[in-house]
């Protein structure tokens, strides 16, 4: 890694406030593309869409919970048909999509709509576009 790009990170660490910039240049340098650092999480740009399709694949109540008005695009149900199913067994919706193959699409048109922050971000949903390739997430 470039003297640069290793300075450019560590201006943005900074600004995220992750104090172990070192720990997430070694990780970056030694190609790790999914890591935890305190509490930062950071994912290869590369990757980012795989890892996301599988967190939503492994939880059917969350994939299913989505705003009806978002999965009409997804599924060939009716808003209020994919509200009423939400409210009985929202796990239901989510083994459609899944079983319908609309897993991919579904994970495209959440990232678009809301950015990664969204998903990975639970403590406060912002993302960083880091230098060599990564996103960076609070999640602690």
């Amino acid at each position: 890694m470039k003297y640069s790009q290793i300075k450019a990170m560590k201006k943005d660490l900074d600004n995220m406030g992750c104090d172990d910039w070192r720990e997430v240049v070694e990780k970056t340098a030694n190609k790790e593309y999914d890591f935890t650092v305190g509490d930062y999480r950071f994912i290869d740009a590369d990757c980012i869409d795989d890892i996301m399709m599988e967190e939503l694949g492994s939880d059917e109540y969350l994939l299913g919970s989505f705003n009806a008005s978002f999965l009409i695009y997804y599924m060939d149900l009716e808003e209020q048909d994919i509200r009423h199913i939400q409210e009985k067994c929202p796990e239901a919706i989510g083994k459609m999509i899944i079983a319908t193959g609309q897993l991919r699409n579904v994970q495209s048109g959440y990232a678009q709509a809301d950015g990664y922050g969204h998903h990975f971000a639970h403590y406060d949903h912002e993302e960083w576009d880091l230098p060599c390739n990564m996103y960076g997430f609070r999640v602690n």
